[in-house]
């Protein structure tokens, strides 16, 4: 247990290269089963036939009942018909009109850093990156400018009540995050009432918004006919964390480990170099690939220690029986430094592994799975990568990011801030 707590990411990784790619992990009231290989994470993850699911028996028909039948909390078919009704939230319409907003955001939010180039201070990029994004963030979820202090009450709680998640879904964190369970249910419980009250407003004054908060709400009327307020407030909750928790920590590490590989971070500077100063639309995605590419291989180094599923049924995976009950999990982070997949350096830095398509066909597609996969694949990816991909073009339009030399990451998921100090200049104009 101590060396678990003491490095969670670590020791798993180190279990992986002992006991290979299926093993038992002993603990306290729920042994785990450990699956590393990409064909055993594909039995798991893609499975179609019900065979694994988020939950079982009265633990699921608990949950439902105490805080909503959210999209997470879902199972079967009446998932997948939850999911099939938010799928429009992705759709080139919304997502046409959600990089407009975003791009629309960062750049009123980036100008504001023109005072950290002219000081030469040095600031943490992820104590900064969120003020960059949340009101972007909070404007297309709701079509709602919130005041400072809005928007730090609303990240500090988002922060707090993903924790457990983050972490390792709640029941593998560390002892202090059972200390720390009063503040994160009051974070939760602080984050619910704003999301109610935002939806109140709206079943109040019966306008329709073009945002996603009112996707989900017209996605829970085909739903059932009436909105049940409670699982529509869990379903934006939900898509808020997820989107959150995936591209706030990533885009930090991201930004710290680029000036580490010199020839990447100049790659991005020319893509950008490429949009000629515009603000970068929807349509300018496809020219962002290298972007695109750079996220990925943060959110690859980034990635949690878990991903936990129950099996609903007696299985076989690798030769090893599965009893029906028993928590079967991947450990991304294992994964993705798996050197079978990603070469003799895994913990290197190299946004080529997403870019070049024969180091993309060489590899399973399944030794990565920063936003899951199969059925359960998370539903935010294409609005996280949108994120990502626009806030690095238009941060580097504008700055060049310095990283200390004596600086390296901390992966630990647990932490509430993993700090990525940096000084940044103006990009020079370019020459008449």
């Amino acid at each position: 247990m101590g060396d678990y707590w003491a490095d969670p990411c670590g020791y798993l990784r180190e279990l992986r290269n002992r006991y290979g790619d299926v093993y038992r992990l002993p603990w306290p009231m729920a042994e785990v089963v450990m699956v590393n290989h990409p064909d055993h994470v594909a039995h798991v993850l893609n499975s179609r036939e019900g065979k694994y699911g988020r939950m079982i028996g009265r633990s699921a028909g608990f949950a439902g009942f105490a805080v909503g039948a959210g999209l997470g909390l879902l199972d079967g078919e009446k998932y997948r018909q939850r999911r099939k009704a938010l799928a429009p939230m992705f759709g080139r319409r919304q997502l046409t009109r959600i990089a407009s907003c975003l791009a629309d955001e960062f750049d009123k939010s980036l100008a504001r850093w023109d005072r950290f180039a002219e000081s030469g201070e040095r600031i943490d990029l992820h104590e900064e990156l969120p003020a960059v994004i949340m009101p972007a963030f909070m404007r297309v979820m709701f079509s709602k400018e919130l005041t400072d202090a809005e928007l730090h009450q609303v990240e500090v709680d988002m922060r707090a009540w993903m924790s457990p998640f983050t972490y390792s879904l709640g029941f593998l964190g560390r002892p202090r995050l059972l200390l720390e369970a009063g503040n994160i249910a009051q974070a939760w419980l602080r984050m619910r009432r704003w999301v109610l009250r935002r939806v109140d407003e709206r079943l109040v004054d019966g306008q329709s918004y073009d945002d996603t908060a009112q996707v989900v709400l017209d996605a829970h009327r085909r739903d059932g006919g009436s909105i049940r307020r409670r699982d529509a407030v869990l379903d934006i909750m939900s898509l808020m964390g997820a989107a959150w928790d995936s591209v706030d920590a990533s885009l930090a590490l991201t930004l710290g480990l680029l000036p580490q590989n010199p020839a990447a971070q100049q790659r991005l500077y020319d893509e950008v170099d490429g949009l000629g100063g515009a603000v970068p639309t929807f349509d300018d995605l496809d020219r962002l690939q290298w972007a695109r590419a750079c996220f990925a291989e943060g959110l690859r180094l980034e990635a949690p220690p878990f991903l936990l599923r129950v099996a609903k049924v007696n299985d076989t995976i690798g030769g090893y029986q599965i009893r029906r009950g028993s928590r079967v999990a991947v450990s991304p982070y294992a994964l993705h430094r798996d050197a079978r997949w990603w070469g003799p350096d895994p913990d290197s830095y190299d946004p080529m592994r997403f870019y070049d398509k024969d180091t993309i066909a060489a590899r399973p597609s399944l030794a990565y799975v920063a936003f899951g996969a199969g059925p359960r694949r998370c539903l935010g990816m294409p609005m996280t990568e949108m994120i990502a991909q626009l806030l690095l073009a238009q941060l580097h339009q504008r700055f060049r990011v310095q990283i200390p030399t004596d600086w390296s990451p901390r992966y630990d998921p647990a932490a509430s801030r993993s700090h990525v100090p940096a000084v940044i200049t103006k990009v020079p104009a370019p020459a008449n």
